[in-house]
């Protein structure tokens, strides 16, 4: 499937980047102003939800696959309102609706394939919930699954990761007005997102969303290991590190060659026998 108009018309920098820390900063200096307490504040429910933090239920099997089967239906809601949006003409809506679609899809994934994660560890449960809750990371996951299912994983990867930059740089313009710089100038989400561009969105979210429903009622939860769990909760940062040392990219081949295809195995043992000795993997040595 090709999506080759699928770009959005490419906005300069946005000012709305930097907002969230000014307005919370204008928020505390409006409180004292008034002389409000926001913490004591008990009668203003408002205030309280701001202030207060949300609490994450604890994590079980049961919960996760209930979770997952939930994001699914809403996810199929939300294309049948892009597809209605599309009809009467609302493209940046129903463009934002279907990127919502994917992102419901990519949670749907990301609940079911957690099920047999070690839930006793905090560590893991607070990944499991952070990317459940990262409209990024539900995004990514949506679609790679998707891209490596298909017939053709390498180009439908391609395909992917390139659909993935345009949906996250197309989200918040086909919501939110804003304003642009060269020139100065106020923008809404109608001159933003073209039509060519709302349909092949809806059309990419129908794709996903039928493979999510295959996923779920095809497939069975794989237990995970230690190792993949570690990997799991891994620092990003010290992961792409690791990826991106070309010697780690050899040592791993050797070992796709013997026939350990594991990733976590391979970052686990490569930390051990490389990075902790200082001592780069060279063809000559034997990785196992």
């Amino acid at each position: 499937m090709k999506f080759s108009r699928f770009i959005f018309l490419t906005p300069s920098l946005s000012i709305g980047d930097c907002a969230t820390l000014h307005l919370f900063r204008d928020f505390v200096k409006f409180s004292k102003k008034c002389n409000f307490a926001v913490i004591r504040a008990k009668k203003c429910q408002l205030i309280g939800t701001l202030v207060k933090s949300r609490k994450t239920p604890a994590l079980t099997a049961d919960l996760l696959d209930k979770y997952s089967k939930a994001a699914l239906s809403n996810a199929e809601e939300l294309l049948k309102e892009a597809s209605l949006l599309l009809d009467h003409n609302h493209m940046a809506r129903a463009y934002f609706l279907a990127v919502s679609c994917i992102e419901e899809a990519g949670k749907a994934l990301q609940a079911f394939d957690g099920q047999h994660r070690n839930l006793s560890d905090p560590a893991v449960c607070n990944r499991l919930v952070a990317g459940l809750e990262n409209h990024g990371q539900k995004i990514n996951y949506a679609l790679s699954i998707w891209a490596l299912n298909g017939s053709d994983p390498r180009g439908a990867l391609r395909v992917a990761l390139d659909l993935i930059g345009q949906l996250k740089r197309g989200r918040e313009p086909s919501m939110y007005s804003d304003l642009r710089t060269e020139p100065n100038r106020a923008q809404t989400p109608r001159e933003i997102i073209r039509t060519e561009a709302a349909r092949d969105c809806v059309k990419l979210a129908e794709h996903c969303l039928a493979y999510t429903h295959r996923h779920l009622h095809e497939k069975t939860p794989a237990k995970s290991t230690s190792a993949q769990d570690r990997l799991f909760t891994m620092k990003s940062a010290k992961f792409q590190d690791m990826l991106n040392r070309e010697d780690f990219w050899w040592y791993f081949i050797g070992r796709i060659e013997s026939g350990n295809q594991d990733l976590a195995e391979a970052v686990f043992s490569y930390e051990r026998d490389h990075i902790k000795t200082e001592r780069p993997f060279t063809s000559s040595d034997d990785a196992k």
